[in-house]
């Protein structure tokens, strides 16, 4: 087991996107937020008070847990794990040999420090959507429910649009807000076309990642695919897409339902890669329903 050690404990609201604050007292709705060590790697973690299992969220490539904060405002009532991984957000960078199976022993190891030692709930987006995949295979007795959201099986995928994929190669659109406001429809699509706001505010939210630490993520997400092993998951699951994602197109998504092996299928209507953030009211409504409908019998 990971040894662990809180070096902070600073707790901000949902709506804010300035995470190095000075302590404050606990308000309703608030995140707890703060630093442990994992693996001997400084991570940033935020969690939400609630009831039932944690249900810990795994981000996009490159992406801060900011960036998830509109759905975790929209799931009241859940206890909620974030964190930036390794290089993202304000976690440590390190080096070390990128693979889904390092990021998933670090995110549990993240729940073992925190005191979740017992089952959780696993959620990931985009690029998290790997990683939660591997935690379910590699932890099978810990996981509860797996939530995939505009997620593929890895790098076996019907493939989305060239374009949109070969600028997710670098992480420019984090350190221009320029960039991003005039790429944001191309490369999420959705709610972003036509929305300049949309994607300017997107971008206010979002901490460039260590150049390396985004190029670690992206080598281990190449190395990935959980086609020979999807059918040996039994927990009950969930796979969400957006109809208009240029990065991940729909067939993937019914490819992860049809291998899981208790899965249910739902489409957000005009969701681009981006939904989560966007239509964040509409996800959690979802997330919850399945939740409510899963909901484990065992004593945690």
């Amino acid at each position: 087991m990971s040894s662990a050690r809180i070096y902070s404990d600073k707790r901000v609201r949902p709506g804010r996107t300035r995470l190095d604050r000075h302590a404050a007292p606990v308000q309703p709705g608030e995140l707890e937020v703060g630093y442990v060590k994992v693996n001997g790697v400084r991570l940033r973690y935020a969690r939400s008070e609630g009831s039932g299992p944690p249900i810990l969220m795994c981000n996009g490539i490159g992406a801060n847990f900011e960036l998830l904060l509109p759905f975790v405002q929209a799931l009241k009532g859940r206890r909620i794990v974030l964190f930036d991984v390794p290089g993202c957000g304000q976690s440590e960078a390190s080096l070390f040999w990128p693979s889904l199976k390092y990021y998933a022993k670090m995110a549990v190891g993240l729940m073992d420090a925190l005191g979740h030692s017992g089952a959780f709930s696993v959620a990931g987006v985009s690029w998290g959507g790997g990683l939660a995949q591997q935690i379910a295979r590699d932890y099978p007795a810990r996981v509860l429910h797996l939530i995939l959201m505009a997620t593929s099986a890895g790098i076996l995928m019907i493939p989305g649009r060239i374009s949109a994929l070969l600028l997710m190669l670098t992480p420019i659109r984090y350190f221009s807000p320029r960039f991003m406001a005039r790429n944001a429809s191309l490369i999420y699509g959705g709610e972003m076309r036509g929305h300049l706001g949309r994607a300017a505010r997107y971008a206010s939210k979002a901490r460039p990642p260590a150049m390396h630490a985004y190029f670690q993520q992206l080598f281990a997400i190449l190395r990935f695919t959980s086609l020979p092993w999807l059918h040996k998951i039994r927990c009950p699951a969930l796979v969400l897409c957006g109809d208009d994602d240029p990065l991940i197109r729909p067939a993937n998504a019914h490819i992860l339902a049809a291998l899981l092996h208790d899965s249910q299928l739902h489409f957000i209507r005009g969701g681009g890669h981006l939904f989560l953030d966007m239509q964040s009211e509409e996800t959690a409504r979802v997330v919850e329903q399945f939740l409510s409908t899963h909901a484990p019998n065992a004593k945690l």
